[in-house]
């Protein structure tokens, strides 16, 4: 028992770690997912909507530290039961996700890891009998280190947990794993996605013997049973599905710019800069002067450029175009956020809070 429970200690303690980890970096996209099941089609409860970014942190670096201190091997009993909690609590969200088909995505993993959400269930499930052995063998846990190295572990990483947490915040991601990522080429990801496989299901009964079986419809072609009329009848047909479709990366980038799609000729431009609003009403006066001044700069230097949002009589009157805020906060982070593109290709992105001189955009 002590070497299971030492076993799966390591196990649960770094799976909460990874998984913490990768929210840690997008804080901002954990609270949209958090939005999702505190908004209206979920749990609807709109005062927690407003409260989704310090309840993302707090959630984030909970998870980091619980997965830390498992390892460590610290607080056992504060731990233990902490996990315990945390894991009946998400697999009762997932669970809610998958039975009434809610949130289609947990965020277990951020945007690192999609998973479905019975597969987010049954992970959590699966989670919860480790943590359960754990529970049993409590006696088990013992400290890795000396308690002052132990505590010196856990400061570090507790400063470095909310230092990645206001890289994500004040500025982007220190790692973006989005498809509209430095590098990634959006045109191809528009294409990367896979058709759904039917295939027809002929349910045949015997007109002699009342026999039934059931052909697939290559079977029913190659056998040749079609054209024995005599014998054979068609029962029953339906559709089965193979396999299912695999939406592509890039599934949402539409732009539409007075009653007209422009999707095409901005992914073709040579180089075009493209400013994202998600939240255009929320703009503050500081953020609106640096909408104002980049958007200044780049007409001076004959910088092609567009403004997204779905607000657009909001940035009135500056002109801008309309797209998916789903699709906007993906893009970026910031909002305002840019994004400078060539040829579809993502060269660079950038925060409200680090827009770049236009010289560094003519360099790119």
């Amino acid at each position: 028992m002590k070497y299971i429970t030492y076993f799966f200690r390591i196990v649960v303690g770094v799976i909460f770690i990874i998984s913490g980890g990768v929210k840690t970096v997008d804080p901002i996209g954990f609270s949209y997912k958090l939005e999702e099941y505190f908004g209206p089609g979920v749990f609807d409860i709109p005062f927690l909507q407003e409260l989704a970014l310090p309840i993302a942190i707090f959630f984030v670096v909970l998870e980091v530290l619980l997965g830390v201190f498992l390892l460590l091997g610290i607080w056992k009993r504060f731990t233990v039961y902490s996990v315990l909690l945390l894991i009946i609590f998400f697999a009762f969200l997932t669970f809610y996700s998958a039975y009434f088909n809610k949130v289609t995505d947990c965020g277990c993993f951020g945007e690192a890891l999609k998973l479905a959400p019975w597969t987010s269930f049954w992970k959590d499930i699966a989670l919860l009998v480790l943590i359960l052995f754990l529970v049993f063998g409590i006696k088990y846990t013992e400290p890795l280190f000396m308690p002052k190295v132990n505590l010196t572990l856990t400061g570090l990483i507790f400063i470095g947990c909310f230092w990645v947490v206001y890289q994500g915040i004040a500025h982007l991601p220190l790692i973006d794993f989005r498809p509209y990522a430095v590098g990634k080429d959006l045109k191809k990801g528009m294409n990367d996605g896979i058709p759904q496989e039917d295939m027809i299901i002929y349910t045949m009964e015997n007109l002699k013997t009342r026999e039934e079986k059931k052909l697939s419809s290559d079977e029913y072609i190659n056998t040749n049973i079609w054209q024995d009329t005599l014998n054979w009848k068609i029962k029953n047909m339906h559709t089965e599905i193979i396999r299912e479709a695999v939406l592509p990366s890039v599934h949402d980038f539409v732009i539409d710019c007075g009653n007209e799609d422009t999707t095409e000729e901005v992914l073709n431009e040579a180089k075009i800069a493209v400013i994202t609003i998600p939240f255009a009403k929320k703009l503050s006066v500081i953020e609106r002067a640096e909408l104002r001044k980049i958007i200044s700069d780049l007409a001076k230097k004959n910088i092609k450029f567009v403004v997204l949002t779905n607000e657009p009589e909001a940035l009135s009157p500056i002109f801008s175009c309309f797209a998916d805020q789903t699709t906007l906060k993906t893009i970026n982070r910031s909002n305002p956020g840019l994004m400078i593109l060539k040829k579809g290709v993502v060269v660079a992105k950038y925060h409200v809070n680090d827009f770049p001189a236009v010289k560094e955009i003519e360099k790119l």
